[in-house]
């Protein structure tokens, strides 16, 4: 039998000082993938945030930017990260047995 995973979608509106309770609440709901939006930073790059690899994606100050959290466990099955934009990004997973 198969494991599950939980993926969650979320409107962070500026996660500028909100990272840490935002990954408090992964942790207590289980999410193993998460994609936010409006994270209002500025950069592009990969960080750790307590046990989640964090890609993000922001080239403008004061636009979009979007950002995918990925738990510890599923990071060394992450293939490739493509930011297209400040918008959009594509993380793709290896998920054979």
């Amino acid at each position: 039998m198969g494991s599950r995973m939980r993926f969650a979608l979320w409107n962070i509106w500026a996660l500028i000082d909100k990272s840490l309770e935002l990954v408090k609440v992964l942790h207590r709901c289980k999410i193993n993938i998460t994609c936010i939006q409006e994270t209002k930073w500025v950069d592009t790059k990969d960080e750790e945030i307590d046990g989640y690899k964090f890609s993000y994606s922001g080239i403008y100050r004061g636009k979009n930017r979007v950002g995918i959290l990925i738990e510890k466990e599923l990071v060394e099955q992450v293939v490739e990260v493509r930011r297209k934009s400040d918008r959009i990004m594509f993380v793709e997973l290896f998920m054979g047995s």
